[in-house]
């Protein structure tokens, strides 16, 4: 199937907060609005999040799994949860290999939920940092979650088109992200409940909500 290449716009959207902030139910939300045809979830918590109920996804823990889950679909409709085994040495390999297979499937929604605990501040899988960059033109829309964005990489709020946030549990993660929304920390520091600010990356506008 072909794609526009750059033409593509670019949908890379960071979703950030502490646990029960809210920020897996505005994912949720996001992806209610418009049906995706073709999915893969990246599920650390697959017993209490669900998302295979989303699209009905079938759970894997392979890369193997996975990749031939995405032969048999070919172009049509796929939607694929993995649930890794949180040992980190496992889960950077299999992660990577993923990522590697969403660029290649094309015309994918690849969702990370707990990034941080698939890539470093200085460090990421070299699929992931491909996936990120380059994405667009094998038309990928990319969201990553976490409620530690301080240890999540450098390469994925570099190339963001969105930027969502809600309250923060640790000062460092409150500077991560305000530093990606171009605002004071304090702003970040200052959000309760489920207040959100959310910056587009492209026009430069902050809105807040919650």
């Amino acid at each position: 199937m072909s794609t526009k290449g750059n033409a593509n716009a670019a949908r890379v959207v960071a979703i950030m907060g502490s646990t029960g902030s809210g920020k897996t139910q505005y994912l949720r939300m996001l992806l209610g609005k418009k049906r995706r045809r073709r999915t893969i979830i990246w599920s650390p918590k697959e017993e209490m999040d669900n998302y295979a109920g989303l699209y009905g996804g079938t759970v894997v823990s392979t890369a193997g799994q996975a990749l031939a889950l995405l032969k048999a679909a070919g172009t049509g409709p796929v939607h694929i949860v993995f649930k890794p085994r949180l040992v980190r040495s496992i889960d950077e390999a299999q992660f990577d290999a993923v990522c590697k297979m969403a660029m290649m499937a094309r015309n994918i929604t690849f969702v990370v939920d707990e990034l941080h605990t698939v890539t470093r501040p200085s460090s990421a899988p070299d699929g992931w940092r491909k996936l990120v960059m380059m994405g667009r033109g094998y038309g990928a829309e990319v969201y990553g979650l976490s409620q530690r964005p301080a240890s999540v990489d450098k390469d994925f709020f570099g190339n963001l088109s969105t930027m969502h946030a809600r309250r923060m549990a640790y000062g460092e993660d409150a500077k991560a992200v305000a530093r990606a929304l171009s605002v004071p920390a304090q702003e970040v520091q200052a959000l309760t409940g489920y207040q959100w600010l959310e910056r587009d990356i492209q026009t430069g506008k902050v809105t807040r909500g919650g």
